[in-house]
């Protein structure tokens, strides 16, 4: 079996301080988020998915998100914080 490329991009999720979801440039409403994942997968539910916010961005919303997109099966799900450090 071919090892699996681990260089690919991976599809970013981005939600604003407004809670408008972006699968990587194109705003897209959350009822259309998990078939537009399944549209852009490479790798099916192996694909790396990242949840971005700023600093703004309700806990909440990305929480949904994430939920969301792991009830559809995908497996490899992080969560990347733009927030600045606070010093």
């Amino acid at each position: 079996a071919k090892a699996m490329n681990v260089d690919t991009q991976p599809i970013t999720v981005s939600i604003n301080s407004a809670g408008q979801i972006y699968v990587q440039e194109t705003e897209i409403p959350v009822e259309e988020l998990v078939a537009k994942l399944q549209a852009i997968s490479k790798t099916g539910y192996d694909e790396r998915i990242f949840i971005r916010g700023d600093k703004s961005t309700d806990y909440g919303t990305a929480m949904k998100v994430m939920a969301r997109i792991s009830a559809a099966g995908y497996k490899n799900i992080g969560l990347v914080s733009l927030q600045e450090q606070d010093q």
